[in-house]
């Protein structure tokens, strides 16, 4: 389970279930969308600017996720690196994929890079999952720092910027998230049930298929209550 599965099935547990066991209802993307998800993978690469020197673990696809764990955790062990971008860590079923992770005086710092020009509580409790993965992988996290947009920062000039530090905002979460481990190893129990299910959960619509993303299942489900 990914952090994006995870927020997902804490949205809505009949889109978990969906997503996973009948992907081939989902709809259609947007143009929008894509744009947007274009835009928040360009701001995260972009941010790595702010930390330079790093090295690269990006799995290429899913199939090198476990490769980019392994690296990760050869790297932190031996010190190979201070820098790392897109650190894999695995914990229990669940895996995440750090922005970045940098060593300092102290100890290892999180970096977790969004395009939004504010924090949203589901960053937060995204934040919140990511920090109970590294911790119970054996990684003692000194601090979770949520990295996002300033005023500064126009999407339309993404490729433009030489100086790139007036564009951020740093923002430490980790007394927040900390106050959300509980509810994290919980909600992890629910969603892994969820995906044990013979068959999707019924729930209606309602709200939870708007906030706080669009769900890619409304056209399923709307076909389906009628």
């Amino acid at each position: 389970m990914s952090k994006s599965t995870f927020i997902r099935g804490n949205q809505c547990l009949k889109s978990l279930y969906l997503n996973k066991k009948r992907p081939y209802l989902r709809d259609k993307l947007s143009p929008e969308q894509l744009a947007k998800f274009r835009r928040g993978h360009k701001v995260g690469t972009l941010a790595q600017k702010l930390f330079p020197g790093g090295v690269d673990f990006s799995p290429r696809s899913p199939s090198q996720y476990q490769k980019a764990v392994l690296q990760t955790r050869i790297a932190i062990r031996t010190h190979s690196y201070n820098i790392l971008y897109e650190a894999g860590f695995q914990y229990d079923r669940l895996l995440i994929l750090l922005d970045i992770l940098v060593y300092e005086n102290d100890g290892w710092h999180a970096y977790e890079v969004k395009s939004a020009y504010k924090i949203s509580n589901t960053f937060i409790l995204d934040a919140a999952f990511q920090y109970y993965v590294i911790t119970n992988s054996g990684i003692d996290l000194k601090d979770f720092t949520l990295v996002y947009a300033s005023e500064a920062l126009d999407y339309e000039k993404l490729d433009e910027y030489e100086d790139i530090a007036p564009l951020f905002i740093r923002q430490s979460v980790k007394d927040r998230i900390l106050s959300l481990q509980e509810y994290i190893r919980e909600q992890v129990k629910v969603e892994k049930a969820t995906l044990m299910l013979d068959k999707s959960p019924q729930i209606d619509m309602g709200p939870q298929c708007y906030d706080p993303y669009p769900c890619d299942f409304i056209g399923h489900c709307t076909r389906s209550a009628q």
